[in-house]
């Protein structure tokens, strides 16, 4: 187990720490957005979120508190969350051009 974790520790340490890692992980982010962005995937995310929203509303009350707190907490850096994802320009980049393209959070409100 123990060599499990360092290994785990190595390969973090090359991701944050070598450019090639930094590379490969912006890959995997830009890899991880496109997938969290198509409309099959939002279709789901939407239909799972009205299921706990129905089934579980505390719960969904819950997740939304957590979403929300975790947008506005600033990060180590002293930025929040969501200046994480936000485009250097709004005119282009990855700002979505109507409400129908923005990822769905959920719990999250607009």
């Amino acid at each position: 187990m123990a060599r499990g974790w360092i290994a785990l520790g190595f390969a973090a340490g090359y991701v944050v720490g070598t450019a090639a890692g930094r590379k490969q992980f912006e890959r995997i982010k830009s890899a991880a957005t496109d997938v969290w962005n198509r409309p099959e995937v939002q279709k789901t995310v939407k239909r799972a979120d009205g299921f706990v929203a129905a089934k579980a509303p505390a719960a969904h009350d819950v997740g939304a508190a957590l979403v929300d707190s975790m947008n506005e907490a600033p990060s180590s850096s002293g930025h929040s969350a969501s200046d994480a994802t936000a485009p250097a320009d709004s005119s282009e980049g990855l700002a979505p051009s109507s409400d129908e393209d923005k990822p769905v959070i959920p719990g999250a409100t607009s």
